[in-house]
Protein backbone atom coordinates (compact mmCIF):
# COMPACT_ATOMS: atom_id res chain seq x y z
CA UNK A 1 0.00 0.00 0.00
CA UNK A 2 1.43 3.35 -1.39
CA UNK A 3 2.73 5.57 1.82
CA UNK A 4 0.24 8.39 2.23
CA UNK A 5 1.95 10.69 5.03
CA UNK A 6 2.66 14.16 4.53
CA UNK A 7 5.97 13.85 3.72
CA UNK A 8 5.50 11.11 1.19
CA UNK A 9 3.19 13.05 -0.61
CA UNK A 10 5.05 16.10 -0.47
CA UNK A 11 8.13 14.02 -1.61
CA UNK A 12 6.07 12.50 -4.53
CA UNK A 13 4.50 16.27 -5.71
CA UNK A 14 7.63 17.17 -6.11
CA UNK A 15 9.04 14.44 -7.98
CA UNK A 16 5.89 15.06 -10.08
CA UNK A 17 6.47 19.12 -10.74
CA UNK A 18 10.30 18.18 -11.82
CA UNK A 19 9.49 15.80 -14.04
CA UNK A 20 6.12 17.44 -15.82
CA UNK A 21 6.72 21.47 -15.12
CA UNK A 22 4.29 23.70 -12.97
CA UNK A 23 1.23 22.01 -12.25
CA UNK A 24 -2.27 22.51 -11.00
CA UNK A 25 -3.82 20.66 -8.00
CA UNK A 26 -6.21 18.84 -10.38
CA UNK A 27 -2.77 17.75 -12.43
CA UNK A 28 -1.08 16.55 -9.12
CA UNK A 29 -5.14 14.61 -7.90
CA UNK A 30 -4.79 13.11 -11.10
CA UNK A 31 -1.32 10.99 -10.74
CA UNK A 32 -2.22 10.25 -7.43
CA UNK A 33 -5.73 9.00 -7.25
CA UNK A 34 -4.79 6.99 -4.09
CA UNK A 35 -4.58 10.04 -2.22
CA UNK A 36 -7.01 11.87 -0.80
CA UNK A 37 -7.35 15.25 -1.64
CA UNK A 38 -7.52 16.94 1.41
CA UNK A 39 -4.28 15.45 2.52
CA UNK A 40 -2.62 15.92 -1.07
CA UNK A 41 -4.09 19.92 -0.35
CA UNK A 42 -2.57 19.39 3.28
CA UNK A 43 0.90 18.24 1.72
CA UNK A 44 1.23 20.96 -0.40
CA UNK A 45 0.48 23.70 1.51
CA UNK A 46 2.43 22.28 4.73
CA UNK A 47 5.50 22.35 2.18
CA UNK A 48 4.71 25.57 0.98
CA UNK A 49 8.28 26.33 1.56
CA UNK A 50 9.34 24.07 -1.02
CA UNK A 51 7.14 25.65 -4.03
CA UNK A 52 6.17 28.17 -5.77
CA UNK A 53 2.65 28.49 -5.47
CA UNK A 54 0.44 30.80 -7.91
CA UNK A 55 -3.32 31.52 -6.96
CA UNK A 56 -5.69 33.03 -10.03
CA UNK A 57 -8.56 33.12 -9.39
CA UNK A 58 -10.93 35.99 -8.35
CA UNK A 59 -13.37 35.29 -5.59
CA UNK A 60 -16.87 36.58 -5.41
CA UNK A 61 -19.33 35.83 -2.50
CA UNK A 62 -21.53 32.59 -2.01
CA UNK A 63 -24.39 31.78 0.32
CA UNK A 64 -23.97 28.62 1.44
CA UNK A 65 -27.53 26.83 2.17
CA UNK A 66 -26.23 24.19 3.42
CA UNK A 67 -24.45 25.63 6.43
CA UNK A 68 -27.25 27.65 7.64
CA UNK A 69 -27.03 30.67 5.19
CA UNK A 70 -23.55 31.06 5.79
CA UNK A 71 -21.70 33.53 3.68
CA UNK A 72 -18.70 31.71 1.77
CA UNK A 73 -16.48 32.34 -1.10
CA UNK A 74 -16.48 30.95 -4.41
CA UNK A 75 -14.08 29.47 -5.79
CA UNK A 76 -14.36 26.47 -2.80
CA UNK A 77 -10.90 25.97 -1.01
CA UNK A 78 -11.46 22.68 -3.33
CA UNK A 79 -11.93 24.47 -6.26
CA UNK A 80 -9.50 26.90 -5.60
CA UNK A 81 -6.62 24.57 -5.62
CA UNK A 82 -7.91 21.83 -8.38
CA UNK A 83 -8.54 24.51 -11.16
CA UNK A 84 -6.92 27.85 -10.01
CA UNK A 85 -3.79 27.09 -7.86
CA UNK A 86 -0.84 26.26 -9.96
CA UNK A 87 2.64 24.79 -8.09
CA UNK A 88 6.18 24.90 -9.16
CA UNK A 89 9.53 24.76 -8.12
CA UNK A 90 11.80 27.55 -6.86
CA UNK A 91 13.86 26.77 -10.11
CA UNK A 92 10.96 27.17 -12.45
CA UNK A 93 10.05 30.47 -11.75
CA UNK A 94 9.64 31.56 -15.74
CA UNK A 95 7.88 28.65 -16.40
CA UNK A 96 5.29 29.29 -13.67
CA UNK A 97 4.59 32.81 -15.10
CA UNK A 98 4.50 31.35 -18.76
CA UNK A 99 1.85 28.57 -17.47
CA UNK A 100 -0.31 31.32 -15.39
CA UNK A 101 -1.13 33.47 -18.34
CA UNK A 102 -1.29 30.55 -20.46
CA UNK A 103 -4.17 29.27 -18.08
CA UNK A 104 -5.60 32.44 -17.39
CA UNK A 105 -6.28 33.09 -21.04
CA UNK A 106 -7.52 29.62 -21.24
CA UNK A 107 -10.35 30.54 -18.86
CA UNK A 108 -11.10 34.17 -20.21
CA UNK A 109 -11.71 32.22 -23.66
CA UNK A 110 -14.02 29.91 -22.42
CA UNK A 111 -15.49 32.73 -20.73
CA UNK A 112 -16.21 34.74 -23.59
CA UNK A 113 -17.57 31.94 -25.60
CA UNK A 114 -19.84 31.30 -22.89
CA UNK A 115 -20.72 35.31 -23.11
CA UNK A 116 -20.95 35.48 -26.87
CA UNK A 117 -23.49 32.29 -26.45
CA UNK A 118 -25.68 34.84 -23.71
CA UNK A 119 -25.44 37.42 -26.58
CA UNK A 120 -26.91 35.00 -28.85
CA UNK A 121 -29.73 33.71 -26.83
CA UNK A 122 -30.94 37.41 -26.35
CA UNK A 123 -30.70 38.39 -29.50
CA UNK A 124 -32.95 35.51 -30.02
CA UNK A 125 -35.54 37.09 -27.57
CA UNK A 126 -35.74 40.56 -28.67
CA UNK A 127 -36.57 39.45 -32.34
CA UNK A 128 -39.79 38.63 -31.07
CA UNK A 129 -39.73 42.61 -29.03
CA UNK A 130 -40.38 46.28 -30.30
CA UNK A 131 -37.75 48.37 -30.23
CA UNK A 132 -40.38 50.25 -27.63
CA UNK A 133 -40.40 47.15 -25.81
CA UNK A 134 -36.76 46.66 -25.64
CA UNK A 135 -35.78 49.90 -24.49
CA UNK A 136 -38.15 48.97 -21.14
CA UNK A 137 -35.96 45.63 -20.02
CA UNK A 138 -32.41 44.67 -19.55
CA UNK A 139 -30.41 42.04 -19.58
CA UNK A 140 -27.31 40.79 -17.32
CA UNK A 141 -24.81 38.05 -16.53
CA UNK A 142 -23.38 37.34 -13.09
CA UNK A 143 -21.47 34.24 -11.69
CA UNK A 144 -17.84 33.28 -13.02
CA UNK A 145 -18.60 34.37 -16.33
CA UNK A 146 -18.47 37.79 -15.14
CA UNK A 147 -15.32 37.31 -13.39
CA UNK A 148 -13.78 35.16 -16.57
CA UNK A 149 -13.49 31.87 -14.69
CA UNK A 150 -15.59 29.62 -16.80
CA UNK A 151 -14.84 26.48 -17.96
CA UNK A 152 -15.67 23.76 -19.85
CA UNK A 153 -15.40 20.49 -17.67
CA UNK A 154 -18.33 17.68 -18.48
CA UNK A 155 -20.87 17.98 -15.39
CA UNK A 156 -24.07 16.66 -14.92
CA UNK A 157 -26.93 18.85 -15.41
CA UNK A 158 -28.86 18.59 -12.06
CA UNK A 159 -32.85 18.20 -13.35
CA UNK A 160 -31.92 15.89 -16.74
CA UNK A 161 -29.04 14.36 -15.80
CA UNK A 162 -27.61 15.06 -19.09
CA UNK A 163 -24.37 15.96 -19.29
CA UNK A 164 -23.62 19.58 -19.87
CA UNK A 165 -19.55 21.58 -20.57
CA UNK A 166 -18.38 23.34 -17.77
CA UNK A 167 -20.21 26.64 -15.78
CA UNK A 168 -23.77 27.69 -16.37
CA UNK A 169 -24.93 30.39 -18.38
CA UNK A 170 -26.78 32.77 -15.97
CA UNK A 171 -28.79 35.52 -17.25
CA UNK A 172 -31.54 37.83 -15.42
CA UNK A 173 -33.82 39.78 -17.32
CA UNK A 174 -34.98 43.37 -15.80
CA UNK A 175 -38.35 44.47 -17.03
CA UNK A 176 -39.77 48.05 -16.50
CA UNK A 177 -42.78 47.81 -14.05
CA UNK A 178 -45.01 49.30 -17.35
CA UNK A 179 -44.18 46.18 -19.74
CA UNK A 180 -47.43 44.06 -19.89
CA UNK A 181 -47.50 40.62 -18.45
CA UNK A 182 -48.19 39.42 -21.94
CA UNK A 183 -44.41 40.59 -22.51
CA UNK A 184 -42.92 38.96 -19.56
CA UNK A 185 -44.94 35.41 -20.82
CA UNK A 186 -43.34 35.90 -24.20
CA UNK A 187 -39.51 36.29 -22.81
CA UNK A 188 -40.32 33.40 -20.67
CA UNK A 189 -41.77 31.16 -23.58
CA UNK A 190 -38.45 32.30 -25.35
CA UNK A 191 -36.14 31.76 -23.36
CA UNK A 192 -37.06 28.13 -22.39
CA UNK A 193 -37.19 27.44 -25.75
CA UNK A 194 -33.57 28.45 -26.01
CA UNK A 195 -32.95 26.60 -22.54
CA UNK A 196 -34.26 23.55 -24.73
CA UNK A 197 -31.84 23.60 -27.32
CA UNK A 198 -28.28 24.93 -26.04
CA UNK A 199 -28.84 21.90 -23.43
CA UNK A 200 -29.73 19.12 -25.75
CA UNK A 201 -27.97 19.62 -28.70
CA UNK A 202 -24.98 17.89 -29.14
CA UNK A 203 -23.22 21.07 -30.46
CA UNK A 204 -23.51 22.93 -27.64
CA UNK A 205 -24.72 20.75 -24.36
CA UNK A 206 -25.06 24.47 -22.43
CA UNK A 207 -26.85 24.80 -19.60
CA UNK A 208 -28.59 28.44 -19.61
CA UNK A 209 -30.52 29.50 -16.34
CA UNK A 210 -32.59 32.52 -16.59
CA UNK A 211 -34.85 34.62 -14.24
CA UNK A 212 -37.40 37.37 -15.18
CA UNK A 213 -38.38 40.25 -12.81
CA UNK A 214 -40.00 43.83 -12.70
CA UNK A 215 -37.60 46.36 -11.24
CA UNK A 216 -39.90 47.14 -8.31
CA UNK A 217 -39.17 43.64 -7.50
CA UNK A 218 -35.00 43.81 -8.04
CA UNK A 219 -35.43 47.04 -6.05
CA UNK A 220 -37.31 45.39 -3.00
CA UNK A 221 -34.98 43.42 -2.89
CA UNK A 222 -32.53 45.42 -2.29
CA UNK A 223 -33.66 45.32 1.21
CA UNK A 224 -31.11 42.66 1.90
CA UNK A 225 -33.88 40.74 4.27
CA UNK A 226 -33.45 36.64 3.56
CA UNK A 227 -31.76 34.45 1.82
CA UNK A 228 -33.06 34.72 -1.55
CA UNK A 229 -33.15 38.89 -1.29
CA UNK A 230 -29.39 38.40 -0.37
CA UNK A 231 -28.67 36.22 -3.17
CA UNK A 232 -30.30 38.52 -5.52
CA UNK A 233 -28.74 41.44 -4.34
CA UNK A 234 -25.28 39.87 -4.77
CA UNK A 235 -25.90 38.49 -8.30
CA UNK A 236 -26.78 42.17 -9.32
CA UNK A 237 -23.97 43.68 -7.47
CA UNK A 238 -21.27 40.76 -9.45
CA UNK A 239 -23.38 41.53 -12.81
CA UNK A 240 -22.17 42.47 -16.16
CA UNK A 241 -24.58 44.02 -18.57
CA UNK A 242 -25.50 41.77 -21.36
CA UNK A 243 -28.63 43.89 -23.64
CA UNK A 244 -31.62 46.02 -23.96
CA UNK A 245 -31.28 49.29 -22.03
CA UNK A 246 -27.99 50.48 -20.30
CA UNK A 247 -29.88 53.37 -18.92
CA UNK A 248 -32.34 50.64 -17.23
CA UNK A 249 -29.50 48.60 -16.03
CA UNK A 250 -27.70 51.77 -14.77
CA UNK A 251 -30.75 52.99 -12.33
CA UNK A 252 -30.70 49.12 -10.89
CA UNK A 253 -26.92 49.49 -10.20
CA UNK A 254 -27.83 53.09 -8.65
CA UNK A 255 -30.44 51.75 -6.46
CA UNK A 256 -27.87 49.33 -5.03
CA UNK A 257 -25.28 52.36 -4.04
CA UNK A 258 -28.94 54.70 -3.02
CA UNK A 259 -30.16 51.97 -0.75
CA UNK A 260 -26.79 50.73 0.62
CA UNK A 261 -26.62 47.13 0.03
CA UNK A 262 -23.29 47.07 -1.89
CA UNK A 263 -22.15 47.95 1.70
CA UNK A 264 -23.49 45.33 3.13
CA UNK A 265 -22.56 42.63 0.16
CA UNK A 266 -18.77 43.82 1.12
CA UNK A 267 -18.94 43.87 4.87
CA UNK A 268 -20.29 40.30 4.10
CA UNK A 269 -17.38 39.01 1.86
CA UNK A 270 -14.90 40.68 4.14
CA UNK A 271 -16.56 38.43 6.95
CA UNK A 272 -16.80 35.27 4.42
CA UNK A 273 -12.86 36.36 3.70
CA UNK A 274 -12.09 35.57 7.67
CA UNK A 275 -13.93 32.66 7.35
CA UNK A 276 -11.99 31.42 4.40
CA UNK A 277 -8.48 31.87 6.44
CA UNK A 278 -9.93 30.18 9.80
CA UNK A 279 -11.54 26.94 7.53
CA UNK A 280 -7.71 26.63 5.99
CA UNK A 281 -6.24 27.20 9.28
CA UNK A 282 -8.51 24.22 10.61
CA UNK A 283 -7.85 21.92 7.72
CA UNK A 284 -3.99 22.32 7.66
CA UNK A 285 -4.32 20.77 11.13
CA UNK A 286 -6.97 18.00 10.16
CA UNK A 287 -6.85 14.52 10.07
CA UNK A 288 -8.07 12.92 6.49
CA UNK A 289 -8.62 9.72 7.34
CA UNK A 290 -11.42 10.86 10.36
CA UNK A 291 -12.87 14.16 8.89
CA UNK A 292 -16.34 14.60 9.46
CA UNK A 293 -19.20 16.56 7.83
CA UNK A 294 -18.63 19.91 8.90
CA UNK A 295 -14.86 19.42 8.10
CA UNK A 296 -15.76 18.68 4.57
CA UNK A 297 -18.21 21.56 3.99
CA UNK A 298 -14.95 23.79 5.05
CA UNK A 299 -13.28 22.34 1.98
CA UNK A 300 -15.68 22.06 -0.85
CA UNK A 301 -19.70 22.82 -1.29
CA UNK A 302 -22.22 20.36 -1.25
CA UNK A 303 -22.89 19.96 -5.07
CA UNK A 304 -18.82 19.25 -5.74
CA UNK A 305 -19.11 16.10 -3.29
CA UNK A 306 -18.63 13.81 -5.97
CA UNK A 307 -14.95 15.58 -6.42
CA UNK A 308 -14.04 14.55 -2.75
CA UNK A 309 -12.10 11.43 -2.58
Amino acid sequence: MPDTSIDAIEARVIAQIRERGPQLGKELAFAMPEVPVLALWQACYRASQSFLISHFASYYLRYDITREDEVRLSPSILRDFLSFTLFGLPEQREAMIERQGSLSNMHREISREKIALAQAVMKQVFLKLTREIRSQLCAFIAGDLAYFLAHNEPREHAASGEMVRGSDVDIVIILSDALPEEVKETIDAEMLRQKSVYLRHPDHRQEIDFITKRQSTMERQFGYGDIHDKIASKIAYESMFLGGSLTLYMEVRDAMTRLGVDKLIEADFDHALKDRKNAMRRLLNADPASIDDEMRSLFYFSQERVEFS
